[in-house]
């Protein structure tokens, strides 16, 4: 990071860079201004001042002089390459280094000559009218021979701006050079300055990118309280990303737990599911996740509900069902406002299908269990008045037939509520330490029932030869056990005229199968499905006549279910019936 950065040029180098630039050419500008402007300036100065000083020191010669001017005047310009010309009062020119005196026409009109003919020293730059070129000329006022005159010197500009060349050129070759190493070492500068501020924006780069582990590198004292800001910044993140993350993973594990279904919408789109809207939908609930609502899975009625609800400002509940698959749900819509992404609505959908399949299984149950014990208590009720009749007739034989009656329909009415009560008990789940001794249930089972096969003539048998040399336990409360032998067993009696019934038991290493077997009257097989079902009666005359409650299966069927096993039955009218329950052996 470090390499790439001294090697680019990033925005903040080349804002330096440009600062120090336009202050290299501010400089430039003003060396080029004044090379063009105060240079030819001061040249002309010093030259006006060394052609004065000339002029003069050809005055004191010229007063001195005992020769002739115009010697003098030629001499004076040989030594110096002036031009040195004196004039008298009244503008003629009486002696010239250059040119023929009385060639030349009277200078009273020059500018210069009548400053220094008053009495002070007069400069001009114009073209000479002789020579046809630029000249300075300088002026000074002077005395010969106790007469006033001007001594004037000049020279060619021609010279001036030669030595103005030079020096000008002198002076673009050292500012070529000046700007070139100013350039130069702007740009090391520049690199140098900027190159701790550039590594500083490429951590803060990084960190925005989420590399809040990249190093924060060295600084100079100017720039390091940035650096500890950075690193102080960088660990504030971090601690305050793992709080975040600490919390999304809890509120994740939370709502992960919800036995209901739940859907975090914002803007129409699915933003966030739990687990239990996976099993809802039959698949996984990471794919829905950024879908469109309408394209989640969520059958047709759920989205039309949830749609009709979205742009409420309270809550709403909504129960729906069936659908086409028999299900029943509870929709709950609860606004959350906006948020980034859009208007946002949090979700719940409970399943209630078995809730209200039991509801209404319980409502058939208390109906049927109201019609069963009206049934014994108007029997009771109908037979007492008939008893009490006869009694004040004076018939004590009808009469002690009637209570006779009463104490069948007592013992019915009372085995009822004993298989309600059954029934109620085995609505909870049994304790995890149930284990029931398999062989002594199959025989106690079988001894309280022989007496009823020997008056029907029935041979009640027993085959444990698969078991032999065995201890057989299952994970079964042993009173439900003996409820389901029992109800078998008296089933299988009352409804076998000839033949017997026979118990056997097989097992395995996970299970345990108990078989009763009849060779009675049998079931018909549109009746197989249902036999299980509470109140159930294959023949309802023939069921009441043996004082049976139309319970019995269901209760073998709740106790085999309640210890996670299974029941089957197999029969044909008249050929008998087989029942077999298999149950997770305990070894």
């Amino acid at each position: 990071m470090n390499q790439l950065s001294s090697r680019r040029i990033t925005p903040y180098r080349l804002r330096l860079l440009a600062g120090a630039l336009s202050i290299a050419l501010v400089l430039a500008v003003a060396w080029t201004w004044s090379l063009y402007g105060p240079l030819a300036s001061e040249v002309t100065e010093r030259e006006t001042s060394y052609l004065t000083g000339s002029a003069r020191s050809a005055a004191l010669l010229f007063g001195e002089a005992d020769s002739d001017l115009q010697a003098t005047a030629e001499r004076l310009g040989e030594e110096t390459g002036l031009r040195i010309t004196v004039v008298a009062s009244d503008g003629t020119v009486i002696a010239d280094s250059e040119e023929e005196p009385s060639a030349l026409e009277n200078h009273g009109d020059r500018p210069e000559i009548s400053a220094a003919l008053a009495g002070r020293d007069g400069t001009d730059i114009r073209r000479s009218d002789t020579q046809d070129v630029d000249r300075l000329y300088v002026a000074v006022p002077a005395v010969v021979t106790g007469e006033r005159v001007a001594v004037r010197a000049s020279t060619s500009l021609a010279a001036v701006n030669a030595l103005t060349g030079e020096l000008r050129t002198t002076g673009l070759i050292l500012l070529a050079i000046g700007t070139l190493g100013a350039l130069l070492l702007a740009w090391r500068v520049t690199a140098v300055t900027a190159r701790p501020v550039d590594r500083l924006a490429d951590a803060a780069r990084a960190m925005a990118d989420g590399d809040l582990g990249t190093p924060i590198p060295p600084t100079n004292a100017a720039l390091a309280p940035l650096g500890e800001a950075l690193a102080a910044l960088a660990t504030q993140m971090r601690d305050r990303i793992r709080q975040l993350q600490t919390e999304q993973h809890a509120l994740r594990m939370a709502v992960d737990g919800l036995d209901d279904a739940v859907v975090l919408l914002e803007d129409g789109r699915v933003a966030l599911v739990n687990r239990k809207t996976g099993l809802l939908l039959r698949g996984s609930a990471q794919t829905i996740e950024g879908r469109a609502l309408a394209e989640s899975g969520l059958s047709a009625s759920l989205v039309a509900a949830i749609e009709d609800h979205l742009l409420d400002n309270a809550p709403a509940t909504v129960e729906l069902g069936p659908d086409p698959y028999q299900r029943y749900h509870r929709l709950r819509i609860v606004p959350l406002g906006h948020g980034p992404g859009g208007r946002r609505a949090l979700i719940a959908i409970t399943d209630t299908t078995d809730r209200m399949r039991l509801d209404a299984v319980r409502a058939d149950f208390v109906a049927n269990a109201s019609h069963e014990l009206k049934t014994p208590t108007a029997g009771i009720l109908l037979l007492a008045e008939s008893a009490d009749n006869a009694a004040h007739d004076g018939d004590v034989e009808q009469a002690l037939a009637f209570i006779s009656q009463i104490r069948g329909e007592a013992a019915r009415l009372r085995q009822l509520v004993a298989d309600l009560l059954d029934l109620s008990r085995m609505e909870r789940l049994p304790g995890p330490d149930a284990i029931a001794e398999v062989r002594r249930s199959v025989d106690l089972a079988c001894s309280a029932h022989r007496r009823a096969a020997s008056q029907r003539d029935l041979t009640l048998s027993v085959d444990l030869s698969a078991i032999a040399g065995q201890d057989i336990a299952v994970a079964m409360d042993a009173a439900d056990l003996a409820i389901v032998l029992d109800n078998l067993l008296s089933n299988a009696i009352t409804y076998t005229e000839s033949g017997g019934v026979c118990v056997s038991v097989t097992a395995s290493d996970a299970e345990v199968a108990i078989t009763v077997s009849d060779t009675g009257i049998g079931i018909p097989e549109a009746d197989l499905e249902r036999v299980f079902e509470r109140f159930y009666r294959v023949d309802r005359a023939r069921s009441r006549e043996s004082g049976g409650t139309g319970l019995g299966l269901s209760l073998v069927r709740n106790a085999v279910e309640r210890a996670r096993g299974t029941v089957a039955i197999t029969s044909h009218s008249g050929e008998g019936t087989t029942v077999t329950v298999r149950i997770p052996r305990v070894r």
